[in-house]
């Protein structure tokens, strides 16, 4: 688990830009903030499946970095090298299931209808300012547009979908 941790966190740099002064106390770019609140999720999620003492000190502080920046994103919902590409409100609903690879713009609200929550399948890209909602299914490798709300499944792979309600164009 250690390894897979230290992998996913590797990915995370080489998405984020890394640079030697991430490890600064304070933030200096929009990549070091996103790259750390990364951390802060991985490492919470890690404590917390470990039973670490010190998992709520983990936990504590990617809320205060969430509530800082407007993220709204659960422990154990995100896959292994999940992208946010600017920072921005996005907001993820604890029941849904995203992929690993997907990348969200701000502005993305992943929510549950009836307490049913979207599964988002692996390599999603997810554009600005779109919302998945309901007890529906998105395929690997599809491309959601910008402000398209997606209320229905979509099994086929590599689509772009766009509009309000959405459809495969």
């Amino acid at each position: 688990m250690v390894r897979e941790l230290k992998e996913d966190l590797q990915i995370a740099r080489s998405i984020y830009g890394y640079r030697w002064y991430y490890v600064l106390p304070f933030h200096l770019t929009e990549g070091q903030i996103l790259y750390r609140h990364y951390l802060y999720l991985r490492t919470a999620e890690y404590a917390y499946h470990r039973h670490n003492p010190l998992r709520k000190l983990y936990l504590l502080r990617l809320t205060r970095l969430q509530v800082k920046y407007g993220l709204s994103i659960p422990m154990d919902v995100v896959g292994k090298g999940f992208h946010i590409q600017h920072l921005g409100s996005v907001i993820i609903n604890g029941q849904a299931r995203i992929g690993e690879y997907c990348k969200v713009h701000p502005g993305v609200c992943i929510g549950a209808n009836h307490d049913k929550a979207p599964i988002i399948g692996d390599h999603v890209y997810i554009g600005p300012g779109a919302k998945v909602f309901g007890d529906i299914q998105i395929a690997d490798e599809v491309q959601i547009g910008a402000n398209a709300v997606v209320t229905k499944s979509c099994q086929q792979r590599g689509a772009h979908l766009a509009g309000v309600p959405a459809q495969v164009v």
